[in-house]
């Protein structure tokens, strides 16, 4: 019996030698860089400065350094000429693991619906390529209804909807203006450089109630003819999930069917 014990710790012993051995430290030159979500819509509606600056997440793998590394990037496929945009930023400050890729966008003309730009990531000598399907993101920027930036929409996603379509966004600004596309739930989320504004958790309680009860009260005068989401629509798994990689029904739902019931 002591035999086989011994044997039996020689094996581990064993095992933990070999995994140690095999353990390698993440290198520099592996580091490759991807966007977060494939698409990036940006609303210019009732935007009234000549230009909109928009910012695109990419996530990093790999270990930080102390020096600045440049992205680089190609445009594929726009629906935009060169003086529609700008890239002003595509680096990866020194000692950061993320960034945003930043376009400043021109204003359309009352005219014109959107504009569109695909940006590719290319290998250089800072970065590899990253993920195949993530190597690519579409930039569109409207005078439509869009999903509105990361801190609001987390805070649409817990007291509206978990799903996003225009046609929900639009019951939204009629009600409330385009205020609703600019309110965040914590202080330190409203800056006087991004311009959200803080509303307290009892304003968003109070939102949640009302907007329920607007959409119950045309459903229940409008049974023939309730308010449905727009073709657009998705739902999300998590409020951080990118747009166009939500959940689309095959048959579209009610609104009402997807507000939060708090």
């Amino acid at each position: 019996m002591r035999r086989i014990l011994l044997m039996i710790m020689a094996a581990a012993v064993c095992c933990l030698s070999c995994t140690k051995s095999e353990i390698q430290t993440f290198r520099v030159e592996d580091c490759s860089v991807s966007f977060k979500g494939i698409e990036n819509s940006f609303s210019m509606r009732g935007w009234t400065e000549d230009y909109k600056d928009l910012y695109i997440p990419v996530r990093m793998l790999g270990v930080p350094v102390d020096y600045d590394r440049e992205i680089t990037l190609e445009i594929r496929d726009s629906i935009a000429t060169a003086g529609d945009y700008q890239v002003l930023s595509s680096v990866v400050q020194a000692g950061a693991l993320k960034t945003d890729i930043v376009v400043r966008a021109r204003r359309l003309p009352d005219d014109v619906e959107q504009k569109v730009i695909v940006l590719n990531i290319q290998p250089n000598e800072y970065f590899r390529a990253g993920l195949p399907a993530y190597q690519k993101a579409i930039v569109k920027w409207t005078n439509s209804y869009a999903r509105p930036v990361p801190d609001v929409w987390k805070n649409w996603y817990l007291y509206i909807s978990t799903g996003y379509s225009k046609a929900l966004h639009k019951i939204l600004v009629e009600e409330y203006g385009d205020e609703i596309d600019l309110c965040v739930r914590r202080i330190s989320e409203a800056t006087p450089e991004n311009g959200l504004i803080y509303k307290d958790p009892t304003w968003w309680s109070a939102l949640n109630k009302r907007v329920r009860e607007i959409v119950r009260d045309h459903d229940l005068a409008h049974p023939e003819a309730p308010y449905m989401h727009s073709e657009d629509y998705e739902d999300y798994p998590n409020s951080s999930t990118p747009v166009g990689q939500g959940k689309k029904p095959t048959v579209l739902p009610t609104i009402y069917s997807t507000l939060v019931s708090l």
